[in-house]
């Protein structure tokens, strides 16, 4: 009694924070105080918004209360009190289906006040059953009623665009109704994001109220028609109204991106050129017209924007748009972008010339790479990848040298390889010449060696010539150009450098003895025997290095060998998880029905994720055994293990997998093997149609 004494003196303060502090407390005094919701209603009409804030936040949580609905809906009616009728109509939102409901009931009963009032309530809710309560206000003789009518029919419509856009397109078809409220139902339409047609639109441009609403359906309709009618539009706009017709033209200028020739079938007027680059511009401080003048001007094919875009790609603000209009001016936007490359930061620099690699076409990109190459000598790491990553697809014979010069640098090794690669398999006799020419050490032996991976053998004069001399390279001390060699001689594909590429598996450096296997694996006689097998099994059972174990198991399992299941067998159930699951995938590819036995100890391994690796692998295999050791999985302590076999045992399909499958489902209790486990009792006995996916387990090296 003495805390709802409390509460109600509280309640009579003059103070309002204490007013607030009452009402806020409110939630927690719910059971110990008599009809809350009467203090929530009076606090709904404070003098002071803070109290009226709180006092909505506390209606809102204790919705869904009857008796503080009733109050609210009664709050609608005739009053003089304006703050508790408004606090009131942001409450409601919150009641959701019982407020439509109790609104529908005493909506006859308001005044015009009442019912825009009850309109903006019912749009809170967004509910699309607020619609049919909402269309008798469409015909009502107040005009701010069908107004609040049509803007709430537009919020709700979200959930139910078609009914509400059919609702809105046939009272924007009225003549006679007043134009604001025509308005309202364009506006709605535009927030719906539905499409008028065209000659509706056009109709409208004409009406200095519905105009601007009008523009914006413009932008959105995709018409040829729309776009002279925006421009000529945006050549008159003033003040506000740029703003809007920017945007408009925004719009439509990404509708048609892809159509770059009907955009420019348009030209642009003098004045429209000259407003859309002065808005583009840095002097302008308003940041949203300057990135709509970018896209547009280069949706226009405006060449003048170019220099304006390549500065603004410093300014992170900027940076979307900026790359966007470039992006639409295509190869034309190249010479601004190269200026801007010559005189900017390195990071800077580098975004250009990527850009320009992007946006370049074959007569471009030539001239282009002639002018990068001037700045290479003093340039940055970043700036040389970016071009090298230019030369890649637009160098020509004369970049040879320049790529080659890179190559010794760490920083940039990988990019110039790359581009030296693309250089020679499009100048194959070049590429050729210079290998053939090439000593055994500096960076001609690294270029060298690259182009051998790069073009089929022989090189030289014969396949022999070729082994021999990457065979000199593996010595060579710096290990990009051992690996490179390497590369080489797995391309070359001969049995002749198998004694080189074992050689190099004892090299100092992890790179380089990853490359060996790669080249063991891809090493083969005339008649397809894998010269390298004996080393990759003494790899395989000697070495710690898991990666480079797990890259001998993946060599092991193309070899189609017969011997490698004594050595694959023993690692599926004991060895470290990432070599495990090399192993099954090995293992799945040896053509040995032994694999079988080997591939169900793995389901034995404590690693979940190998386990999945051996299910997988067994999934194909037609055994009455596979289907049993499935079943047992269905009791894995992993559930993403259960979920699996249940997976693989619906695939299966038959009786005994349901019969395992039902065994399980009494017993299970994680909500997504349960799922499993019911999808794959819909599919019944049928066979199985589905696909097994990949064989993979995530703890492989990429």
């Amino acid at each position: 009694m003495r805390r709802a004494e409390e509460i109600a003196a509280a309640f009579a303060s003059e103070d309002p924070e204490q007013r607030r502090r009452a009402v806020e407390s409110l939630r927690e005094l719910e059971n110990e105080i008599d009809a809350p919701a009467r203090y929530v209603l009076q606090a709904l009409g404070d003098d002071d918004w803070r109290v009226r804030k709180q006092a909505i936040e506390v209606a809102v949580a204790f919705a869904p209360a009857q008796d503080l609905l009733t109050g609210l809906v009664a709050a609608l009616k005739p009053g003089d009190n304006v703050g508790l009728r408004n606090a009131a109509v942001e409450a409601l939102g919150a009641y959701g289906q019982a407020a439509v409901d109790a609104l529908a009931h005493e909506l006859p009963k308001l005044d015009a006040d009442g019912r825009k009032l009850a309109a903006e309530a019912l749009a809170r809710t967004a509910l699309p059953s607020a619609l049919e309560v909402l269309r008798p206000l469409l015909s009502d003789h107040d005009s701010n009623v069908r107004a609040a009518a049509l803007d709430a029919i537009a919020t709700v419509g979200a959930a139910a665009a078609a009914d509400a856009f059919d609702i809105l397109s046939r009272f924007l078809q009225n003549p006679g109704e007043e134009a604001f409220v025509r308005l309202c139902a364009l506006d709605g339409i535009n927030r719906l994001g539905s499409l008028l047609p065209w000659p509706a639109i056009e109709a409208m441009l004409e009406d200095p109220v519905l105009e601007r609403s009008a523009l914006s359906a413009a932008g959105r309709s995709a018409h040829p028609e729309a776009l002279p009618a925006l421009l000529g539009a945006f050549e008159r706009a003033r003040g506000g109204g740029v703003a809007a017709v920017l945007a408009a033209l925004v719009d439509y200028c990404r509708a048609f991106a892809q159509n770059h020739l009907l955009l420019r079938a348009e030209p642009a007027s003098r004045a429209v050129v000259a407003r859309l680059l002065a808005l583009a511009l840095p002097s302008n401080e308003d940041i949203v017209s300057r990135k709509a003048a970018l896209t547009v001007a280069g949706a226009l094919g405006l060449e003048q924007i170019a220099p304006i875009a390549a500065e603004a790609l410093s300014d992170g603000r900027m940076l979307a748009e900026a790359d966007e209009s470039l992006s639409l001016l295509g190869s034309r936007a190249v010479p601004a972008l190269l200026e801007r490359a010559g005189r900017a930061d390195p990071d800077t620099c580098a975004a250009c010339i990527e850009i320009v690699t992007g946006l370049a076409d074959t007569q471009s990109g030539p001239l282009a790479v002639q002018e990068i190459r001037r700045w290479l000598g003093t340039a940055s790491p970043v700036v040389v990848r970016a071009a090298l990553g230019a030369i890649t697809l637009f160098g020509d014979e004369s970049c040879f040298a320049t790529v080659s010069a890179w190559l010794g640098n760490e920083e940039t090794a990988s990019a110039a390889e790359t581009a030296l690669a693309a250089l020679a398999q499009r100048y194959p006799e070049s590429a050729q010449k210079l290998a053939r020419s090439a000593h055994t050490e500096g960076e001609q032996a690294h270029a060298a060696a690259v182009i051998q991976t790069a073009l089929h053998a022989p090189i030289r004069d014969s396949v022999a010539d070729d082994v021999a001399y990457l065979s000199v390279l593996l010595s060579n001390p710096a290990k990009a150009v051992r690996r490179a060699a390497l590369a080489g001689l797995g391309n070359a594909g001969s049995e002749l450098g198998a004694d080189a590429a074992a050689f190099a598996l004892t090299d100092e450096e992890p790179e380089v003895r990853h490359a060996a296997v790669l080249a063991l694996s891809r090493l083969r006689t005339p008649d397809g025997v894998l010269p390298g097998l004996p080393k990759l099994l003494e790899l395989v059972e000697k070495s710690d290095d898991q990666e480079l174990v797990s890259a001998a198991l993946g060599a092991l399992g193309e070899a189609g060998d017969g011997r490698v299941l004594a050595v694959l067998r023993p690692l599926v159930r004991n060895a470290p998880p990432m070599v495990a699951v090399a192993a099954i995938e090995a293992l799945a590819r040896v053509p040995d029905a032994r694999r079988v036995d080997a591939l169900i100890e793995g389901l034995s391994h404590g690693e979940p994720e190998v386990v999945k690796a051996s299910m997988l692998a067994l999934g194909d295999t037609i055994d009455p055994r596979v289907l049993a050791h499935l079943g047992a999985c269905l009791d894995h302590s992993a559930w993403d293990v259960r979920r699996l076999s249940a997976d693989m045992l619906g695939r299966a399909g038959g009786e005994s997998a349901v019969l395992l499958l039902r065994a399980r489902l009494a017993a299970e209790d994680n909500p997504r093997v349960l799922e499993a486990i019911n999808r794959a009792l819909d599919a019944g006995s049928g066979m199985r149609h589905t696909p097994l996916p990949p064989r993979a387990g995530s703890l492989r090296p990429r």
